[in-house]
């Protein structure tokens, strides 16, 4: 083994670092490689290769919220399938398969059918969404038809904002929805609220939580923590969107979190709605804040 810049040919086997250029886009990843004792010039075995163009591919998925070859792989062995069988139920050519499992790199609506193929909760939401989407906007909706997107940013602006537990996110995402309701006559995600044991929670809240963990978005801290692994998209929210979240998290800021707990159990809507009956924004009418 020659070095092609100094010819010399002693080298050491180290971890280094390479930033490769993937999709009009640069990542930077740790790997092994014999490099040069003389001028430092990395040389790579043709495994090496492999492993580095692996990783720079997972770092990229992994930057644009893509399933990584290790979780494909995970999909298929919990499904207990080999990449012939896997490659049947996704209906997919094989060699798509062995390529997402190396350093292949899937679109966005190929990560999107195998997620809906293999993630229960990312099925279901997706199922939920349709339904939402089919059901006309109502005074249990706020006026407005639920989005995922403005719930998933809604969600982690206050997980990045208020590091609370979920327990007081959801309490939370009640007022901003119905403080929005109250002042611009339509709620700021279209989610429907619930009373349960803790207070006024978001529908099928664990459901939406679970895909974006799923997704990457958030990582579990502990059963009732969630930490936002990536910022909010704020420019999807209007002014008055903007409006209404800062003027939530500055009472926040002020009080705390246990001010929203306490004070979401004594709200009307909370208090004459039956258990898992849905609360109707008319309450926002009678808001405590």
């Amino acid at each position: 083994m020659k070095c092609i810049k100094c010819n010399s040919d002693k080298f050491e086997l180290k971890q280094i670092e390479l930033s490769p250029e993937i999709k009009e886009g640069v990542v930077t990843v740790a790997v092994e490689a014999y490099v040069c004792e003389e001028c430092g010039t990395p040389l790579m075995t043709d495994k090496q290769m492999n492993a580095f163009r692996k990783a720079g591919a997972d770092k990229y998925r992994e930057k644009h919220n893509l399933l990584t070859s290790k979780q494909i792989i995970e999909y298929r062995e919990a499904l207990g399938m080999s990449q012939t069988n896997f490659a049947h139920y996704l209906q997919v050519g094989e060699a798509s398969i062995k390529r997402w499992e190396t350093y292949y790199i899937q679109d966005s609506s190929q990560d999107d059918h195998i997620r809906l193929k293999c993630d229960e909760a990312y099925a279901e939401l997706n199922y939920l969404d349709i339904l939402w989407k089919h059901k006309q906007p109502d005074v249990f909706s706020g006026g407005k038809r639920f989005s995922f997107e403005l719930f998933k940013n809604v969600s982690l602006f206050l997980a990045k904002k208020t590091e609370e537990s979920i327990i007081i996110i959801n309490k939370i995402h009640y007022y901003v929805d119905f403080l929005h309701y109250k002042i611009n006559k339509i709620s700021l995600t279209g989610a429907r609220y619930v009373p349960l044991k803790y207070g006024p929670c978001p529908d099928q809240y664990r459901i939406l939580y679970d895909v974006l963990v799923q997704k990457g978005m958030l990582e579990i801290i502990n059963e009732h923590h969630y930490k936002a692994k990536i910022d909010p998209d704020i420019s999807i929210f209007s002014e008055n969107e903007i409006r209404t979240l800062e003027f939530i998290l500055d009472i926040f800021k002020r009080k705390g979190g246990k001010y929203f707990y306490n004070l979401s159990h004594k709200e009307k809507g909370y208090t004459d709605t039956e258990e898992c009956k849905f609360i109707s924004y008319e309450y926002a009418n009678h808001l405590n804040i």
